[in-house]
C-alpha cells in the first residue's frame, strides 16, 4: 500500500494509526494539532504528512485531502453529525483499497420514527462502492461482574486493526446488549 488517510486518530486510535503507518509508504494525518503530532518513532514519523485542520469546515478539509489522494486504507473516526464529511471521503479512497470507520455505540440506534441508524445507512452506502472494501467498527463496553466500563484505548486499537488485517462488514469491539447494561 502506498497512502493512508488517519483522521481522528491521534488519541484512542494512536495504536492503530501507528499501524496503519507501518503498512504504508506515506500517511496523511489530519488534526487540529497535526503540526505537533508525532508518534516518537523516526522510522514512523518520517512517514507523516501532517494537515492541522477542524473538520466542521468540511471544504477546506477536503480541498487539503485531495492533494494527497486516492488513499489504499482510510482509518476514521468521525463524529455522527458530519455527514457530508463521511460521503465524501468515500471518493478519496482509491480503487481496491480499505475504508475502516470507527463508530461509537449509540451508531447503531435506529433514528427518530424509525429511521435506519448511521451504521446501517453507512453500511449500505458502502454496499453500492464494489472497488472500496468497507469495515466497520462499532465500540460496545465491557461488563465486570456487576459493573460495567467503556473500552481502552488498547481494545479500541486493537479492534481497528483487526479490521485492518482481516476486514469484516461490521466488527464490535465489546459488548452492546443489554443496552441498559452500558456505562452511565
Amino acid at each position: 500500500m502506498k497512502t493512508a488517510l488517519l483522521l481522528g486518530t491521534t488519541g484512542m486510535l494512536n495504536a492503530a494509526a501507528a499501524h496503519a503507518t507501518a503498512r504504508v509508504k506515506k500517511a496523511v494525518v489530519v488534526s487540529r494539532n497535526a503540526d505537533r503530532f508525532s508518534f516518537a518513532n523516526d522510522v514512523l514519523d518520517v512517514k507523516l504528512t501532517r494537515v492541522a485542520a477542524d473538520y466542521d469546515d468540511t471544504a477546506a478539509l477536503l480541498a487539503a485531502l485531495e492533494r494527497h489522494a486516492p488513499f489504499d486504507l482510510a482509518l476514521t473516526w468521525i463524529r455522527p453529525r458530519a455527514e457530508l464529511l463521511r460521503a465524501a471521503l468515500d471518493a478519496l479512497v482509491a480503487p481496491g483499497g480499505l475504508l475502516v470507520e470507527v463508530m461509537g455505540s449509540r451508531s447503531i440506534l435506529t433514528g427518530e420514527n424509525g429511521a435506519p441508524s448511521i451504521a446501517a445507512l453507512r453500511a449500505d452506502a458502502l454496499a453500492h462502492q464494489p472497488d472500496i472494501t468497507y469495515a466497520q467498527v462499532v465500540l460496545g463496553f465491557v461488563r465486570e461482574g456487576e459493573t460495567s466500563r467503556w473500552l481502552n484505548h488498547e481494545e479500541i486499537s486493537a479492534a481497528a486493526i483487526a479490521q485492518m488485517e482481516m476486514p469484516l462488514p461490521r466488527r464490535v469491539a465489546g459488548m452492546l446488549e443489554p443496552w441498559d447494561a452500558r456505562p452511565r
